[in-house]
């Protein structure tokens, strides 16, 4: 687990939310959701990886209405894979393969 990335996937996310907020009661939501694990990645707090399914927020992308917010999507989905414990040698070459990819 990388605390860095962690950190900078962290404060990414908040700054994005705290965009979208003023104009959308579901971001605020979710970002009310997600303040403590925030918050607590930002000061170096979470130490062992979460459980991918204990991350609150993946319904708002799914099934919600936060898919039309792309930047925010990517930095939930970049925050996701670092709290809990990085990306694997199998999320990098499949990432790596999507980008690579015309």
């Amino acid at each position: 687990m990388d605390q860095v990335l962690l950190a900078k996937s962290a404060e990414k996310l908040e700054q994005l939310l705290a965009q979208y907020s003023s104009v959308d009661a579901e971001v605020r939501d979710l970002s009310d959701a997600l303040s403590k694990l925030i918050s607590d990645a930002c000061t170096g707090k979470i130490v062992a990886p979460i459980e991918w399914r204990d991350v609150p927020g993946a319904y708002n992308f799914t099934e919600g209405g936060l898919r039309k917010y792309d930047d925010l999507e990517t930095a939930y989905a970049e925050f996701k894979v670092e709290i809990s414990g990085g990306e694997s040698p199998v999320l990098r070459r499949l990432r790596l393969n999507a980008a690579t990819k015309p």
